[in-house]
């Protein structure tokens, strides 16, 4: 992996619907990205390139629905039925929610 790569996750206005994004350069010719529409693509995105990241906090990553769990140490984001946790990218995994949490 080059030096120079960074992951860029971002709200894209410009697609149609507004939809959350994702962006790596630097790792070729040819730039990865796309749309960012489930938690299960921002657990690919993160666990392959999370370490990337650049210009946005990981507290600021998009959720997918459902309220925010009491505790969210180590909780990065979440869905109706999951959530993404873990210490670091290569760590991260999805978990049940624990309904007496919410």
């Amino acid at each position: 992996m080059s030096a120079r790569a960074s992951l860029h996750i971002y709200f894209d206005t410009q697609a149609t619907p507004r939809t959350w994004s994702y962006s790596l350069t630097g790792q070729g010719p040819t730039p990865e990205g796309g749309a960012i529409d489930s938690l299960d693509t921002l657990a690919q995105v993160l666990g392959h390139h999370g370490e990337l990241l650049a210009d946005l906090p990981w507290t600021e990553l998009p959720t997918f629905g459902g309220p925010p769990p009491s505790r969210t140490t180590e909780v990065w984001s979440w869905d109706a039925r999951r959530l993404l946790v873990g210490t670091r990218p290569g760590l991260l995994r999805l978990i049940p929610r624990d309904p007496s949490s919410t």
